[in-house]
């Protein structure tokens, strides 16, 4: 099964073991007879795992797996599988081999794994108590998972988004080529489109989402009269009055044939009147009701929660951990480096992490977020990378309140949401090339998306920065001799919405069909030594 030789002081446990039966009891046999400073060395084959029981992994280890590649089964019986698992490592190292899956892909006419199935490679957590140090991942592959190969999340403090009780310090990814890795993700809207605007959907789309839209949303059978403000519900369920304005949540959108003037197909109203058997509704937050200008159609219908139909129904309903192709929460002294990534989800995910250098990747195409540098991250230099976004998301997400930021010499192209930088501080965007980044602004359908607030497709700058608190602050940025060259259809080039302060906006290029700078009244605003180009390049 396994043999042990000692080659210049190093100590080997070769697995030798060639039957495929029962691969899970060979490996944990292997890695059970570890002791520390063991380089373990698995056999270059195919391994066949159904992740329903983790394979423990020990610290003070050396896993050579070039060769190896381990394989989830076409059919699924463990809602959350994971192949290796370990808690509390330090001193642990993985090079080489490669985990296969079947990831959901809605562009496929037949998939074996269901949209919310969840695969993941390697899991290294921290216990209540324990501490995890310096793990290292080399010349890993995979393909086609769905969700993470590589998860390392430190001891995370409860009841806190963004505090760390313990960090696992010291983790790097070197030469990792993670392809369509990672959860599945329909995207934001998605599949609310296609309900909503079915005749602009392929039979494929219109089957997907009569499969996976949430139908319990759904109202059938109202109807409405001209010169009234109530609309009968055809004996549904009550309806609420829209508790607040916030995204949303509330907020109904109507379809169907004969929606009645001047109500607009899949925009939000706030319902302010409720009874026993209708509703009024308004286009603002306890607003006027709206006064209907004819009879609706034969097959009117609404979807109760806009939120729920829209934004948070961006991955499929029961679906796990493992967001990107890897996921690092509660680290620093975090490298990534010379890698190349791509999903049908979240490329990539680093979270509450500290000290961080992701530097000469390829990102190679996302089905949402591409670069995704999440939420309380501190000291982060993002260098020398490829970022194709493939008409996913947002290009780039540097969300809520990531401090200390350095963004240079990057290419950024092709993504669906512009590049977002949520409430910054001491954040510098420099040298770097955005390419046409608001591909799901264009009007049209399969590759623009349309927005519950308009009715209309969507409108994002390519560049923009945000606040996620009530009267939140971002400040000290500088974006500065980039190359901005956007698309037809976007809002603007930058945009800084309320309360931005001290932001410089220096020598950068401007071209393509929107080149306008939005600042919004923002504080101790520098705006200098740009150039804006009369014609527009491809």
């Amino acid at each position: 099964m396994f043999s042990r030789f000692t080659i210049c002081g190093i100590l080997l446990l070769i697995c030798t073991t060639a039957a495929a039966a029962g691969d899970r009891e060979t490996l944990e046999s292997l890695f059970s007879q570890t002791l520390p400073g063991d380089t373990v060395k698995i056999a270059p084959r195919r391994y066949f795992l159904d992740g329903s029981q983790a394979i423990q992994l020990p610290s003070q280890i050396r896993v050579e797996a070039y060769g190896a590649e381990f394989h989830f089964p076409e059919k699924m019986t463990t809602p959350k599988a994971v192949m290796f698992s370990g808690v509390d490592l330090y001193d642990f190292t993985w090079n080489g081999g490669k985990f296969v899956g079947h990831v959901f892909d809605p562009d496929k006419p037949q998939n074996v794994w269901p949209p919310n199935t969840n695969s993941r490679g390697i899991v290294i957590s921290t216990s209540s108590d324990g501490t995890c140090r310096n793990l290292r991942f080399r010349e890993i592959q995979s393909q086609d998972l769905a969700g993470a190969a590589i998860t390392v999340t430190g001891r995370l403090t409860p009841g806190s988004q963004h505090d760390v009780d313990s960090y696992v310090e010291g983790v790097r990814l070197d030469e990792c080529r993670l392809l369509r890795t990672g959860k599945f993700m329909w995207d934001y809207g998605y599949l609310w489109q296609i309900i909503v605007w079915p005749e602009e959907a392929t039979p494929r789309e219109r089957e997907l989402a009569k499969t996976y839209f949430r139908h319990d949303l759904i109202r059938e059978g109202l109807s409405a009269k001209k010169g009234e403000t109530k609309i009968d519900l055809g004996g549904n369920t009550t309806l609420k009055t829209t508790p607040r304005d916030y995204r949303g949540q509330g907020c109904v959108c109507f379809f169907g044939q004969g929606v009645p003037s001047p109500i607009l197909r899949g925009k939000k109203y706030f319902v302010v009147e409720s009874d026993e058997h209708s509703i009024a509704v308004s286009e603002t937050y306890r607003g006027e009701p709206i006064r209907l200008e004819e009879d609706s159609g034969p097959d009117l219908k609404l979807i109760t929660d806009v939120f729920q139909a829209h934004l948070a129904l961006y991955a499929p309903t029961g679906s796990g951990p493992g967001k990107g192709s890897f996921d690092l929460v509660g680290c620093q002294d975090v490298i990534v480096q010379g890698s190349q990534f791509s999903a049908l989800g979240d490329t990539m995910h680093i979270q509450r992490c500290k000290n961080i250098t992701f530097s000469n990747n390829q990102i190679l195409g996302s089905r949402m977020g591409a670069f995704f540098l999440a939420e309380y991250c501190q000291n982060a230099v993002i260098v020398g990378n490829t970022v194709d976004g493939s008409n996913g998301s947002r290009v780039v997400s540097v969300e809520k309140s990531c401090q200390d930021v350095v963004i240079v010499g990057n290419t950024f192209r092709n993504g669906g949401r512009g590049s977002w930088i949520n409430q910054p501080r001491n954040f510098v965007l420099a040298n770097n090339v955005f390419v046409n980044n608001t591909t799901k602004c264009e009007p049209q359908p399969g590759r623009g998306r349309k927005s519950f607030e308009t009715g209309d497709y969507e409108d994002y700058p390519e560049l923009y920065f945000t606040i996620h608190e009530p009267n939140g602050r971002y400040g000290n940025v500088i974006v500065r001799d980039n190359v901005f060259v956007s698309g037809e259809h976007a809002a603007f080039a930058i945009e800084c919405q309320p309360g931005g302060q001290n932001i410089t906006i220096r020598g950068n290029t401007f071209s393509g069909a929107v080149q306008s700078i939005e600042h919004h009244g923002c504080k101790d605003l520098i705006l200098e030594d740009n150039q804006f180009t009369a014609s527009e390049q491809n």
